[in-house]
This record gives structure tokens, C-alpha cells and sequence, in this order.
């Protein structure tokens, strides 16, 4: 495609050099761009933008989308350059049209919310292939085509990784796609030109907020999704589906201006429990959906997963999918990896693995957990470091508050000094009450203990568990890494439960 035709129409300020440059793909990172590229220079750091314009211009491209006047390695190449103060949702608009827009045929659902994205494009994923629909996957795990994991890095991909992986959907068959859609990934333009048949809005907790600095501007950025985003589809028959008893969903529901559906526990909402039973087997029970009267069987653990069912049923009934396919869906959904995810570890100790990394999610597993636990609730967690830190404090007074015993350790650090951020959480535990114990061995009521090692730190959990206890090791759930400064290490929260299980058995 020449450049002109693929930027005619769209919103930039000029074009320096050759428009009928031929244009064979779209980049944004300087890495991965080849000779026909179109390379995006999205950072505002201006030496950064040189320097990676400069590693494209070094790769062969020959055409470069930048802030500001013109750049001199871009003028001594020769190379076009396109001015644009918003270069992201040029990108945007670009991909859409490089790739011939395949959310126009392909069902895009978008899922937000701060907690429960990830399970609910599982149970989508499940529903809609029970329908026989082969369903993609575009979230915090991945991109899955079929099975095969294509892509592994932002939550909410950058456009042209969207939309390619959506072309690629399409050449493979696949028709239907459950998507997380993040608050950044909104913010920063990524789905502004993808067309939604349908979106969801799962709940709104403290996340984020180093971005976005308020919860009602985090909350703003996921509205978006749902006042200016679905509404500009392309495809008819659009629906917003969102939780009615949640303060935030109920707002939501209250600002759509198109077909709308509720889901919850209230009986009122369009989607909600008829009566169920929730244990460690297991969720069993009858909910309703749009009139519908549906038997739900799964493996999946908790009321929090009980509402992901209720708002994945909402949706896949109101874009058309049958009773029975949704019932077997949820049936075969053995839920999303690291969420709630039951590992064998001691016998009679229920061990669970969970992603919960910020304080809704950690509020609303401990609670899970304490109602399914008839011993003890032993809570493995830290925060992030380089993320916000004001919820810090609140992890730890919600685990203090939650759990039978606290036990701080490591995330990811990345640059800070993983004591630092432990002695910010321990804020927390001490304002509720907690002391510090010494170690494992002698851990009283009321003490929590501090572990930075995290492997030494789920080595304590296991060795003071007993019968009827559950170990939750929270923060990290699929994750298959550790951010130690600069370094990336490998470290798996489930692989170490069964290894350090495996010792404690053998011993």
C-alpha cells in the first residue's frame, strides 16, 4: 500500500518527503522494523525518539511517523517523514485500515474492569466454542489463536499487534474474539478504532493510579470504552453488559445510551443466581439470564467466579449464543491459568495460586478463601515495585485483617529494594494489630512473619500448614517470572508449590 492512500483521511499534520513510498508494514518498535516499514516513534522522550528513529532508519525503513518539525537522521536518509502530535492513534487508524479492519467480521468482545478480565475471556472463549464458534483470546496470558499462543506482552496489545493478531484470527478461521480491554490501553488510543460487538464491565477497585492518579479518572478511562469506543462500531447490534449491584456498574449501565444488560446477585438484574452451592468443588447451581433458566456445573472455585459466569452467560445471551452452549462452556471452563488455581501440595491443605496483586482482588480471594477454609488461611503476598505505592499499606492491612497468617515477601521489585517496599506494607499489618514474629517455626496468633525470598517464603507457608489450613500465595498467579532490578528470572509460583511440596513430602 503507498502511504498516501493509507494515511488519506486520517489526522496528521504533514508529510515531508516521498507520499508514494510503498508501505509493507507498520512497526513501532525499531527492532522489528524491515526496509517497507512505516516505523511509529511513540515515545515523547525526545533522545529516546532519535535514537530509535535512528536504529529504524538504520534497518532500511524508509518512512517514519514522528512529534515535531523533522528529525536530521530522517532528513539525511532520505526518508518521508509524517508529523503527528498524536502518533498512537494515528497507529491506530493505520492498522485498522493496513489490515483491512478484521473486527468488522470477526466478533470482538471487549471485557474491563479491575478484577476478573482474564477468567471471563476464558469462560467466553469456552462458551463461544461450545457454540461452535472458534474463539481467540487477547489478554494478560496472551494471544491465542487456536490453542497457539502467538503473542506475550501488554495486557491490551498496541493496535497494530491487535489488529494483526485479528488478521491472522481471521485467515485462520477463527470468528469470534474475547479480549481484556485495560484502562491504559484506552488512555493511550489502542482500541480507539476496533469494532466491538459487545463489552463487558466486570467491577472498579484501586488500580493504576501512578497513571491515571484518581480513581475516578481511572474509572473515566474505562467508561470511555462504553460511551464513545462501542458506540463508534461498525457492527449493529452492539450491547453493553454490566455488573448492577457494583457502584461503578451501575454508573456504567446508567451512561449507555444503547442495548444494555445487567448482571449480579440482585434478582432483579438480568443476570443473576437463582440458587447455588460453593465449595472447594466447585460452583453448582441454577442462574438466570435474559429469562433463561440455566444449570451451571464447574470446577471453578468462589462467588467472585460466579460472577464472571453471570456476566460471560449475560453477554453470550444477549449476542445470541443458546442456553445449552453456555451451560457447557461454563462446565468445560477450567477457569484462566493463576486464577484461584488449586495446586496438590500437603495432604488435607488446600494450596492456591492467584493473581490477585492489588487490594480489591486481595480483599475479595481472602474472603473467598475464608468461607471454603474450616482451618486457617496462611497468605503469601507482596507488591510491585516501581507501581504504585500508596497500596502498599492497604495490601497489608487487608491481609492482616483477612488471613490467619501474613506473610510479606517479594513481587517484582524491579528497581526498588525489595525491604523497602515490605517495610510499606508492614504499615499496614502494624496499623491493624500485627507484630512481627521471628520465624515459621514459632508463629503466634496475631504475628505475621517476613520472608523477601519468595521461595523461602512459600517454603514457610507449607511447613506451618496443617490439615484443613489453605496456602495462598498470591500476587504473581500465571506468571512464569520474577523482575529483580533489570533482571528477568524464571520463578513460577506453581512450580515451586509442587517442588517444595515434593520436599516436604519426601521429608
Amino acid at each position: 500500500m503507498k502511504l498516501r492512500s493509507l494515511l488519506s483521511g486520517l489526522d496528521y499534520e504533514e508529510v515531508k518527503g516521498d507520499a508514494e513510498v510503498e508501505v509493507g508494514g507498520l512497526s513501532y518498535d525499531s527492532r522489528k522494523s524491515g526496509p517497507e516499514s512505516l516505523f511509529f516513534s511513540l515515545t515523547r522522550d525526545a533522545e529516546r525518539s532519535r535514537a530509535n528513529i535512528k536504529d529504524a532508519l538504520n534497518r532500511g525503513v524508509r518512512a517514519v511517523v514522528m512529534r515535531g518539525g523533522g528529525d536530521g537522521e530522517a532528513a539525511r536518509a532520505a526518508a518521508t517523514i509524517v508529523r503527528s502530535e498524536r502518533p498512537r492513534l494515528l497507529m491506530g487508524a493505520a492498522a485498522s485500515r493496513f489490515f483491512n479492519a478484521p473486527s468488522e467480521r470477526i466478533d470482538l468482545v471487549g471485557v474491563t474492569g479491575t478484577s476478573g478480565k482474564t477468567t471471563t475471556t476464558y469462560l467466553l472463549q469456552s462458551i463461544f466454542e461450545a457454540a461452535g464458534l472458534p474463539t481467540g483470546i487477547i489478554g494478560t496470558v496472551g494471544i491465542f489463536i487456536r490453542g497457539r499462543k502467538v503473542y506475550s506482552g501488554l495486557t491490551t496489545p498496541e493496535s497494530v499487534d491487535f489488529e494483526s493478531s485479528l488478521a491472522e484470527m481471521e485467515r485462520e478461521g477463527v470468528k469470534a474474539a474475547a479480549a481484556e480491554v485495560s484502562s491504559v490501553g484506552i488512555a493511550e488510543g489502542r482500541v480507539e478504532y476496533l469494532n466491538f460487538r459487545g463489552c463487558l464491565f466486570t467491577n472498579l477497585g484501586r488500580d493504576h493510579l501512578d497513571l491515571h492518579g484518581t480513581i475516578e479518572n481511572y474509572f473515566a478511562a474505562k467508561l470511555r470504552l462504553f460511551t464513545e469506543i462501542l458506540p463508534h462500531s461498525r457492527r449493529t447490534d452492539t450491547v453493553a453488559v454490566s455488573r448492577g449491584d457494583d457502584p461503578y456498574g451501575r454508573r456504567v449501565l446508567d451512561a449507555v445510551k444503547g442495548r444494555k444488560v445487567s448482571f449480579g446477585f440482585d434478582s432483579s438484574l438480568d443476570a443473576h443466581p437463582i440458587e447455588y452451592q460453593a465449595d472447594l468443588s466447585g460452583i453448582h447451581g441454577t442462574i438466570s439470564v435474559l429469562g433463561k433458566k440455566l444449570r451451571i456445573e464447574t470446577s471453578m472455585v468462589g462467588e467472585p467466579n460466579l460472577l464472571n459466569i453471570l456476566g460471560a452467560s449475560a453477554l453470550s445471551v444477549a449476542l445470541g449464543i443458546d442456553g445449552g452452549a453456555v451451560e457447557e462452556g461454563a462446565r468445560r471452563c477450567p477457569g484462566a491459568p493463576g486464577r484461584m488455581e488449586a495446586i496438590a501440595a500437603k495432604p488435607g491443605v488446600n494450596v492456591l495460586v492467584d493473581y490477585a496483586h492489588k487490594p480489591d482482588a486481595l480483599d475479595a480471594v481472602l474472603r473467598t478463601v475464608r468461607k471454603l477454609t474450616p482451618g486457617r488461611i496462611i497468605c503469601v503476598f507482596g507488591c510491585g515495585g516501581d507501581r504504585d505505592r500508596g497500596k502498599r499499606p492497604v495490601m497489608g492491612e487487608i491481609a492482616a485483617r483477612l488471613s490467619d497468617i501474613p506473610i510479606v515477601t517479594s513481587d517484582n521489585p524491579r528497581t526498588e529494594k525489595p525491604l523497602a517496599i515490605i517495610s510499606e506494607i508492614e504499615e499496614g499489618l502494624k496499623k491493624a494489630g500485627r507484630v512481627r514474629g521471628k520465624k515459621a517455626s514459632s508463629i503466634g496468633a496475631g504475628d505475621y512473619l517476613v520472608e523477601p525470598d519468595r521461595r523461602a517464603a512459600i517454603f514457610a507457608a507449607l511447613q506451618v500448614a496443617v490439615a484443613g489450613d489453605t496456602v495462598l500465595v498470591a500476587g504473581k498467579g500465571h506468571e512464569n517470572y520474577q523482575l529483580l532490578g533489570s533482571d528477568v528470572i524464571h520463578f513460577d509460583d506453581r512450580e515451586v508449590v509442587r517442588e517444595l511440596a515434593a520436599e516436604l513430602n519426601r521429608g
